[in-house]
């Protein structure tokens, strides 16, 4: 709803991890969307204006053929740039735009996971509906009583727009690194991890190991312990790493796994 109410969201990833996230809220949203519209604006304004002088300097009328073409052009431009913008954005910036970068926002899946490229482009197809009857104003009313924030387009792909909270991920990160050098270093294992098995840890990997390690001081007991043994067992497997974990704990092999992999990851 508002931002001021800080609306949680609680996602379980499908390794059955349970991370919580802070919705983005009306306000902020807006926002970003204002900076993304004002980006697209000076774009579409920069092309229209080399068009119009080479126009000029040709000493070609709107009215001529070629002019017509222009015309044409720029309108299947606009179309694309406001569609393709904000897909093409959210999928290769990692669920962001440049809007959602400076409101320190990201759009993710239900499940926690990135944002998939379908899932892109169905939130943003949305954007037709949620404009109705004009400015946004379905989809800011409907992101205003929906208890997780969501408008027509998120629901229809199954995504959320939470706070990109990335600054909390670092002094956590630090305090767990902190934590990990204080621990007794002789119980970890000695992974020589080689460049090949480096490239086969995906992001949805570290994640998973991020956000196992980093809550380790605040589980406890059996779950603790199997939620340990089922990713350890997981990330083995891909990493051809199985004789390993035979000789060490499924938490010391994480442990050690985190420290060797967290300097290629960025929050």
């Amino acid at each position: 709803m508002n931002d001021s109410y800080n609306r949680e969201a609680t996602v379980i990833t499908p390794e059955h991890v349970r991370l919580q996230f802070r919705t983005a809220g009306l306000g902020s949203r807006t926002a970003a969307q204002l900076i993304d519209v004002l980006l697209l604006m000076l774009v579409f304004g920069a092309v229209c204006l080399l068009i119009g002088l080479a126009l000029m300097v040709m000493g070609i009328g709107v009215n001529d053929m070629p002019g017509e073409y222009a015309l044409a052009f720029i309108i299947v431009f606009s179309s694309v740039l406001s569609g393709g913008y904000f897909v093409l954005a959210e999928y290769y910036m990692n669920g962001q735009t440049v809007g959602k970068k400076q409101l320190g926002l990201r759009v993710i899946q239900e499940n926690g996971q990135p944002v998939t490229f379908l899932s892109a482009i169905i939130r943003n197809f949305f954007r037709l509906i949620d404009f109705l009857p004009w400015l946004y104003f379905l989809g800011g009313l409907w992101i205003f009583f929906h208890p997780m924030d969501k408008r027509l387009g998120d629901l229809a792909a199954g995504t959320l727009v939470v706070r990109d909270t990335r600054r909390e991920q670092l002094h956590r990160r630090r305090q767990t690194e902190k934590w990990l050098n204080q621990r007794e270093m002789a119980g970890r294992p000695n992974l020589p991890l080689t460049e090949l098995q480096r490239r086969r840890v995906e992001r949805e990997d570290w994640l998973l190991l991020s956000a196992y390690v980093e809550r380790i001081p605040s589980l406890t007991g059996i779950k603790r312990d199997a939620l340990a043994a089922e990713i350890a067992g997981r990330l083995a497997a891909k990493l051809e790493l199985e004789a390993e974990l035979r000789f060490v704990s499924a938490e010391a092999f994480l442990m050690e796994l985190y420290v060797l992999l967290a300097g290629e990851w960025t929050l």
